[in-house]
């Protein structure tokens, strides 16, 4: 939001306040985590009903995550504008520029984190333990993502952190909700799409590299420098291509699944652009934030193509 364009109001506000932007790296886990309970079950038999539940449960386990780094970001400066350091408003800008108050975020990120909790209780009743232990962990990692003792934003293991709770967690918790069991296959098939989650929060990392360690953040860029950094970003980016194709050429996924690959040409740009960051100022941070948005979209469309591959392979091919 440009300092000339109006800000939303009502529910546009709140989605704003949520990064709603940011809900596929929720999203894309649980669909592959369903889609892999289906194919690799035959016979199973899919709730719709758990399914929405599951979606909706780690949406607002990640609404509470975004609000809860929000309000500990704030606090800690890290979201205001400062003109001589050449900060502009970071986050969701909703507490930065005023337009969302402090009691009222902590409201949301209780709520948003109530319904999760919910949820989880609920879908324990007819998943299982495991599910219990994913909601807890998944509630945890909310709070002390950011949230004192832990802060682990600010220690440089928000990259793990990110990894696990997204990208194996949510996958895993969407593929116990259908079939009940506990499973290792769900989690060695989420590395890629964890990578690319992954991948996001690295973008931003690099962007902010210039100015989070003026409020003793540590972050894993100002750990290894801008250019180590950007080496792996592409690993990460590349290395889900990668992952992907050798479980389809050792026969653990179907050949489907590479329909993924049409997302290559938008990896290979968004790789690209990361040699080319502007040294500082505005630029930096408008190009940067450029680049997190192209990296989100990239991880979408790569799930959602291997999705519908592994779809494809279902409804026709099993």
């Amino acid at each position: 939001m440009s300092e000339n364009t109006a800000p939303p109001k009502g529910f546009g506000l709140w989605m704003m306040a949520a990064r709603a932007y940011s809900f596929p790296a929720s999203i894309i886990p649980v669909l592959f985590g369903s889609v892999l309970a289906v194919l690799l079950n035959p016979g199973l038999d899919f709730s719709f009903i758990n399914f929405i539940l599951c979606l909706t449960g780690c949406i607002m386990v990640q609404v509470g995550t975004n609000i809860i780094n929000d309000i500990y970001d704030f606090e800690k400066g890290i979201d205001k504008e400062d003109k001589e350091l050449g900060i502009p408003h970071g986050g969701s800008m909703v507490i930065s520029k005023g337009l969302v108050s402090m009691k009222q975020m902590k409201t949301a990120a209780v709520v948003s984190l109530l319904i999760a909790s919910l949820i989880g209780v609920y879908l324990y009743t007819v998943a299982g333990v495991w599910i219990i232990y994913l909601t807890l962990f998944g509630l945890l990692s909310a709070i002390f993502y950011t949230a004192k003792p832990f802060a682990l934003k600010y220690k440089a293991l928000g990259d793990i952190q990110v990894i696990i709770s997204f990208g194996l967690g949510m996958t895993l918790g969407a593929y116990i909700v259908q079939t009940k069991e506990f499973s290792y296959m769900p989690l060695l098939f989420s590395i890629p799409i964890g990578l690319l989650i992954d991948a996001i929060l690295h973008s931003n990392n690099i962007r902010d590299i210039n100015f989070d360690g003026k409020f003793g953040v540590k972050t894993l860029p100002i750990l290894v420098g801008e250019k180590v950094s950007i080496k792996l970003y592409y690993g990460m980016v590349l290395g889900a291509y990668l992952i992907l194709i050798v479980f389809v050429v050792m026969g653990m996924l179907p050949w489907f699944s590479l329909l993924a690959l049409i997302t290559l040409p938008l990896a290979l740009k968004v790789t690209k652009m990361s040699d080319s960051f502007p040294p500082d100022g505005m630029e930096r941070f408008e190009y940067g934030t450029q680049h997190i948005m192209m990296t989100a979209q990239l991880n979408m469309i790569f799930g959602l193509t291997l999705v519908i591959g592994l779809l494809i392979s279902y409804l026709f091919f099993v």
